[in-house]
């Protein structure tokens, strides 16, 4: 029976790599399902310099 079992997990394996290389789709990315996804980064950065005493 573990004969059998080993057989099945190594051609189970072997068969996932025969579909070939994944493509992704044409089109634009759809839209996230929980959310928005990523959040804004708050800008921190200064225009200013400041002032030298």
């Amino acid at each position: 029976m573990s004969r059998i079992a080993a057989l099945l997990i190594i051609f189970s394996l072997a068969a996932c790599g025969m579909k070939g290389p994944l493509e992704r789709p044409s089109g634009p990315a759809p839209e996230p399902l929980l959310g928005s996804g990523k959040t804004a980064a708050k800008d921190v950065s200064t225009t200013t310099r400041p002032q030298a005493q």
